[in-house]
């Protein structure tokens, strides 16, 4: 069972515009106080080097991995999690949380949140509740069943 998540390339595009952009703007502020003008701004030259700070972020944050399309390709023991740097896969045991987030109106979209140790996969559904279902019930099964595998190794040691 396979499922594509499509993220916007504007998207991208604007994080690292606006990233930019800040940084631009705070920079030349940083640089005027540091030749010698507007020394009664230091309050002002701090919020630009926040601002900084925080445009850096911007434009880095575009370029991770999750800013682009994933792939998810459940099987029967393990599940591999496609992205632009690389695969990797998990195991159904290594999951510590599941949970499908149906809102009021369930017809438009829903969501299912997949936690594996510290990382979070999100995995929208707009108009396709039985997509979301379908795979939710696929991987609460597996990682029942592995669970009750788990558990029954420990009891035989």
């Amino acid at each position: 069972m396979n499922y594509h998540v499509k993220k916007s390339r504007k998207t991208r595009y604007t994080y690292r515009f606006v990233g930019l952009a800040i940084v631009f703007v705070c920079v030349t502020q940083i640089v005027a106080f540091l030749m010698g003008y507007g020394h009664t701004h230091k309050i002002g030259t701090f919020f630009a080097f926040a601002f900084t700070m925080y445009g850096i972020y911007l434009f880095m944050n575009s370029f991770r991995s999750g800013a682009y399309d994933i792939d998810y390709e459940f099987k029967e023991n393990e599940f591999i999690v496609h992205t632009k740097y690389g695969k990797k896969t998990y195991s159904y045991d290594q999951i510590t949380d599941l949970n499908q987030i149906i809102p009021e109106n369930e017809l438009f979209y829903s969501i299912i949140q997949i936690t594996v140790e510290t990382k979070q996969f999100i995995l929208p559904f707009s108009y396709k509740k039985e997509v979301a279902d379908k795979i939710y019930a696929f991987l609460n099964e597996r990682i029942t069943t592995s669970t009750l595998i788990k558990d029954g190794k420990s009891d035989e040691s």
